[in-house]
């Protein structure tokens, strides 16, 4: 039984995001770089396809099931958007709540590309 034939923008974004996914996979064999440094460039890979996959979805109107993803990537600006809005957060504390909204934002967008 064929399968269906997959929407090339769709095709694209999975690439992107698995690509990244590998590079950040291979962050582990730098054994020598301290946890948080290496957290730091597995955010900055995470950003980065985010990146990539925003300016795809811009370019594109693409399938349908895209835009839980477009609305996942909306979703992480608001979240960054209000935590910028916080003054009375430390600037450490500021930094790592928004790692962990890039890395939320990130699975989550792997997820409903389809990606385990």
């Amino acid at each position: 039984m064929a399968r269906p034939p997959v929407d090339p923008l769709l095709k694209r974004l999975r690439e992107t995001v698995i690509a990244a996914l590998e590079e950040r996979r291979g962050l582990v064999v730098y054994s020598r770089i301290q946890a948080q440094e290496m957290d730091q460039m597995a955010r900055r890979i995470e950003r980065e396809a985010i990146e990539q996959v925003r300016a795809a979805l811009h370019e594109a109107i693409g399938p349908p099931e895209l835009g839980g993803v477009r609305n996942r990537i909306h979703r992480m600006d608001e979240q960054i958007q209000e935590l910028d809005e916080k003054d009375e957060l430390p600037e450490r504390s500021r930094l790592l709540e928004r790692d962990d909204i890039i890395w939320r934002a990130f699975e989550d967008i792997a997820y409903l590309l389809g990606i385990e």
